[in-house]
């Protein structure tokens, strides 16, 4: 289940050096009546990571999908949102997608500083 992959991703998160995750609450407050009142961040992307690149930190968003998971509007919308931005935003369904996007990012990082910082 995605519950069960993302408990998997933090925990993995956890022993890695220099990589901070945090849950985000997407689903609401719950009310004591019963439901939910709904989230002022509809959308957002379930665990946001920080990653030392280079000794730089770079944020992620990571949204988290079992194999046949797809996106909702609102989560598409935040993706938009974040990659206008300049940001990175990642769908994920495996420790190993979380490994390919730090890479990822490190590539891209290395390309940026690589090509600005004259060596």
């Amino acid at each position: 289940s995605e519950a069960q992959i993302q408990q998997a991703i933090l925990q993995w998160g956890g022993y890695q050096e220099g990589v901070q995750m945090w849950r985000i609450n997407v689903i609401g407050v719950p009310l004591k009546d019963g439901g939910y009142r709904p989230s002022t961040n509809p959308g957002m992307a379930d665990i946001h990571l920080t990653v030392q690149l280079f000794g730089i930190p770079v944020s992620a968003w990571l949204e988290v999908k079992s194999y046949r998971g797809r996106q909702s509007k609102p989560q598409k919308e935040f993706e938009k949102t974040v990659k206008r931005r300049g940001g990175y935003y990642f769908i994920v369904r495996s420790i190993e997608d979380v490994m390919a996007a730090i890479q990822q990012m490190k590539e891209e990082i290395w390309k940026t500083i690589s090509t600005t910082i004259p060596f």
